[in-house]
């Protein structure tokens, strides 16, 4: 094992150095003795180890948060490509056919409908009926529903 250098040095964000508190010596550090090896003394560096055993916690809350930070990123950036479709009962909406396109293949249109919304059961769930009024037997999510316009230009 190597000496401990100042944390904020950066050496230890890699796993290992997270997982044991300590540096890695490359083989070729042995081989051809760089300074670090040189300079090595055991009991020194097990002081310093022991020093820097109570950091290890704190170390890792610090590599949990900037995951956490990064994940927080991912989702804001996700997030603003969502498009919000507000349904409500009533509205005419087209489905998602999905057996239309494992059919008859990808060139064939994949949506189905007009059909209403009989009634909505949470913010993005709908029970849909025909034109004609009969109910349609499974809910919908809304991410498969998509608002059908009736202007004609």
């Amino acid at each position: 094992m190597g000496t401990s250098h100042n944390p904020q040095d950066g050496y230890r964000r890699n796993p290992l150095a997270l997982t044991y508190g300590s540096e890695v010596v490359a083989p070729e550090e042995m081989v051809l003795p760089s300074l670090r090896v040189q300079a090595y003394h055991p009991e020194a560096n097990h002081q310093r180890l022991l020093k820097h055993l109570n950091m290890v916690e704190s170390r890792r809350e610090v590599a949990m948060e900037r995951i956490m930070s990064e994940k927080a990123k991912v989702a804001t950036s996700y997030n603003q490509k969502v498009k919000l479709r507000p349904l409500e009962e009533g509205d005419m909406v087209l489905k998602r056919d999905f057996q239309k396109k494992d059919e008859h293949g990808k060139l064939v249109g994949t949506w189905e409908g007009p059909f209403l919304i009989r009634e909505k059961t949470s913010p993005n769930t709908f029970h849909l009926a025909t034109m004609e009024g009969i109910p349609v037997s499974k809910m919908w999510n809304g991410m498969h529903l998509r608002k059908y316009h009736t202007d004609v230009v």
